[in-house]
């Protein structure tokens, strides 16, 4: 990589070196081999990582409080992060989750960007949710979770009011075997949204900014790219605890760059790892970083800077 030395380390050892450095321990210490000594002490991950701002476009208020939270964004310099937490299925459950993040934001205003969840199954208390949220300022809705699919008509009314607010629908997806063909087992909900359901709402709804949650978060992750390469109006992000080798270039050679937004769904170290791990330019870099995101937020004048 220009700036550092020129090493091509395996993912796993780059994954290692990345996660210990996030929490504070000695690369050199924990290494078990000379080898891998020397090949982690000549990349310099604290370079790299400072080298890119960032804007986590995924992110959760489930597993930390929120200034752990902003602690863990902290060690991987990532400025911003969208945060939601998708829980409760009743009106009065899923607006105290919003509760929260409304708190949150309050606490950190330069660091967290809400989103605002909701059960679409109640769609009166659905979009008044969704307005009382953006009135407050978060600036996207999600992560909508396995309610209701996303092309189901109850989602309908609150796409075409994301639509006119100029505001991102997050949108849980999986691309397990048991939900894209019939008589395999489901390892998820049967309303759980597929590759699919993405790319028919992107073709009902092109003007509608639609984004696939963590490409790397199970399932065939090929045809999850494959299935949206021809709707351009739908964006994958990476996060996910699944780092397999070529994801992030596959994602790229299929959608482009552009439509890619860096994500961590709290898997911190591994989402930005799999980015400086990938054979990117400089330029995909820096866009899925932080540039779609913030190109996104600009539609409503939500921009990071």
């Amino acid at each position: 990589m220009p700036g550092s030395t020129q090493l091509r380390l395996g993912r796993r050892q780059f994954l290692a070196g990345t996660c210990e450095l996030a929490a504070g321990a000695s690369l050199k210490d924990r290494a078990p081999g000379q080898a891998r000594r020397e090949a982690v002490q000549r990349y310099d991950f604290q370079g790299e990582i400072r080298r890119y701002r960032k804007i986590d476009a995924h992110n959760h208020l489930l597993s930390a409080p929120p200034r752990a939270v902003i602690e863990a964004a902290d060690r991987l310099e990532i400025e911003r992060l969208a945060i939601s937490i998708p829980q409760g299925d009743q009106p009065g459950e899923f607006r105290a989750s919003n509760d929260r993040v409304l708190k949150a934001m309050a606490e950190f205003p330069q660091r967290f960007l809400g989103q605002c969840f909701v059960n679409p199954a109640y769609p009166r208390e659905a979009i008044e949710e969704l307005l009382r949220c953006i009135g407050r300022g978060m600036v996207g809705l999600g992560e909508l979770y396995t309610q209701v699919k996303i092309d189901d008509p109850l989602c309908y009314p609150l796409i075409e009011k994301c639509i006119e607010l100029r505001i991102p629908i997050l949108m849980h997806v999986r691309g397990d075997l048991g939900l894209l063909r019939k008589g395999h087992r489901l390892e998820a909900p049967a309303t759980t949204s597929t590759p699919d359901d993405l790319a028919a709402i992107g073709r009902r709804y092109p003007e509608a900014i639609v984004i696939h949650a963590h490409i790397g978060g199970g399932g065939d992750w090929e045809y999850m790219c494959k299935r949206l390469r021809d709707v351009p109006s739908v964006y994958v992000d990476t996060s996910g605890s699944v780092t397999d080798e070529g994801m992030i270039e596959f994602a790229v050679r299929h959608l482009g760059a552009s439509r890619l937004l860096f994500a961590t769904d709290e898997n911190f170290e591994s989402g930005v790892g799999k980015i400086l791990a990938a054979d990117l330019t400089e330029e995909e870099r820096r866009m899925i970083f932080r540039e779609n995101f913030n190109r996104i937020l600009k539609k409503r004048e939500n921009r990071a800077d």
